[in-house]
C-alpha cells in the first residue's frame, strides 16, 4: 500500500480524499436513483417484501463487480486520457477531476429529487467529455484534442443502440409470451395484497436478481472507473501500472516486448504511413524493454516511469489494434495470434482495478440501495 502512495504529499493527499468522497457520494447517489429498476417488479406485484427485494438486490450487484470483469470500468478511464490530467499539473487537473465529480453527483441528485428519468451512465460520461472538451479550449491546446474520441464511439453507439434493442427484444418477448402462455393471470394487475402463482414469481424473482447482477457487472463499472480516473491522476506512480502483478506476470509482460518486436521486424508493408506508425511502435517498444527489463517486480520499475510505462502499454496496443482491424499490418496467421497474445500479457500492466476499489464502490452503492429499500417499506 505504502508504494500505491509514493510521492503523495500533505495537500494532495487532502484532495485525493476529498475526491474519492465525492465519488464515493457519486455512487451512493447512483444507488438509491436506479434501485427502482430491478426491484419495481417484485415489490409491486408483492413477490418480496421492499426490505428482501433491495437486499437480494444488493448482494447480487455486489457479487456482479467482482464476477463481471472490467470492461465497462476500462471505457469510462480509457474516455479522458489520463495523460491529460497528469500533464495539466496537480492544480488543473484536481480541478477538472472535482468538476466532472460534482457535476455528475449534482445532476444525478437533482433528477432524483424531482423524479426525473435520467441515466446515470450519460450523466458521467457527459461529465467526463465536458472537462475534456473545456480543457481543450484553454490557450496553447487544441480544442477536441482532450478527449478520446475513438472510444467515444464506441461508447456512445453501444448508449444509443442498448435501449433500441432492449425495447424490441422485450416488445418481442411479451408477443411471443401472449401467443405461448395462456395464464390470464399473467397480463392482469396483482389483485390485492395476494402474490401472483409461484411460478409466475420465481420468474420475477428471477429476473430481479439477474437485472441487479448485470447491473453490478455493467452500470456498476462506472464507479471502479471514476476511482480509478482520480487514483491515477492524482497518484500517478502508484496507480499507473498494476504494482500486484506477480513475478511470472512480469516476465510475460518482458516477452511480451520481444516478442511483438520480432514480429514487427519481420512484417512486409510498402506504405509510409505504416511504416511511420511501425517505427513509433519500435521506439516504444524498446523503452519498455530498457525499463522492463531490469524489474523483476512492478515496484521495482522506478516511480518516475511508471506512468510512461502505461503510456507506451496503451500506444501500442492502441496502434496495433488499428493496424490490424484496418488490415494495414499482415502477419502470418501463427504470428498474429502470438502477437495477439502478447498484447494481452502487456495491457495485464495496465488493465486493472484493486480489489479494495471494487469493494469500496460497491459497498457505498449497496448501502444506498438498503436506505432506498426502507424508505419503501
Amino acid at each position: 500500500m505504502e508504494a500505491m502512495f509514493h510521492g503523495l504529499t500533505t495537500t494532495t493527499g487532502v484532495l485525493l480524499v476529498v475526491s474519492l468522497l465525492i465519488a464515493f457520494g457519486f455512487e451512493f447517489v447512483n444507488g438509491f436513483h436506479d434501485t427502482a429498476n430491478a426491484v419495481a417488479t417484485v415489490i409491486y406485484t408483492r413477490s418480496l417484501r421492499p426490505w428482501t427485494a433491495v437486499i437480494l438486490s444488493g448482494i447480487c450487484n455486489f457479487l456482479g463487480v467482482f464476477v463481471g470483469g472490467l470492461a465497462v470500468a476500462l471505457s469510462i478511464i480509457h474516455l479522458l486520457p489520463i495523460e491529460l490530467l497528469v500533464s495539466s499539473g496537480v492544480g488543473l487537473g484536481l480541478a477538472m477531476i472535482l468538476s466532472l465529480l460534482l457535476a455528475a453527483t449534482l445532476w444525478n441528485l437533482g433528477t432524483w429529487y424531482f423524479g426525473l428519468p435520467s441515466s446515470s451512465s450519460h450523466t458521467m460520461i457527459g461529465a467526463i467529455l465536458g472537462v475534456g472538451i473545456a480543457n481543450s479550449m484553454l490557450p496553447g491546446h487544441e480544442f477536441g484534442a482532450g478527449v478520446n474520441w475513438a472510444k467515444v464511439s464506441d461508447v456512445g453507439m453501444a448508449l444509443l443502440l442498448s435501449p433500441l434493442i432492449g425495447f424490441t427484444l422485450a416488445a418481442l418477448l411479451l408477443l411471443a409470451a401472449k401467443r405461448l402462455i395462456r395464464d390470464p393471470q399473467l397480463y392482469r394487475a396483482p389483485l390485492g395484497s395476494r402474490p401472483p402463482p409461484p411460478w409466475i414469481r420465481g420468474i420475477l424473482i428471477f429476473t430481479c436478481t439477474g437485472v441487479s447482477f448485470a447491473h453490478g457487472s455493467n452500470d456498476g463499472q462506472k464507479g471502479v472507473g471514476l476511482v480509478m480516473l482520480i487514483l491515477m491522476g492524482i497518484v500517478p506512480a502508484g496507480f499507473a501500472i498494476n504494482l500486484a502483478l506477480s513475478e511470472p506476470q512480469m516476465r510475460e509482460a518482458s516477452a511480451a516486448v520481444v516478442t511483438i518486436h520480432d514480429a514487427l521486424g519481420s512484417a512486409a508493408t510498402s506504405a509510409p504511413d505504416v511504416r511511420a506508425k511501425l517505427d513509433e511502435v519500435e521506439d516504444e517498444l524498446q523503452s519498455l524493454k530498457a525499463t522492463l527489463g531490469t524489474a523483476s517486480r512492478p515496484e521495482q520499475v522506478p516511480a518516475e516511469q511508471r506512468f510512461a510505462v502505461r503510456r507506451d502499454v496503451l500506444l501500442i496496443d492502441s496502434t496495433l489494434k488499428k493496424l490490424d482491424q484496418s488490415g494495414a499490418l499482415v502477419l502470418p496467421k501463427e504470428q498474429a495470434k502470438q502477437v495477439k497474445e502478447a498484447r494481452a500479457d502487456l495491457r495485464e500492466l495496465t488493465d486493472y482495478a484493486p480489489n479494495w476499489v471494487l469493494f469500496v464502490s460497491r459497498c457505498r452503492s449497496a448501502s444506498a440501495r438498503w436506505s432506498a429499500g426502507s424508505g419503501s417499506s
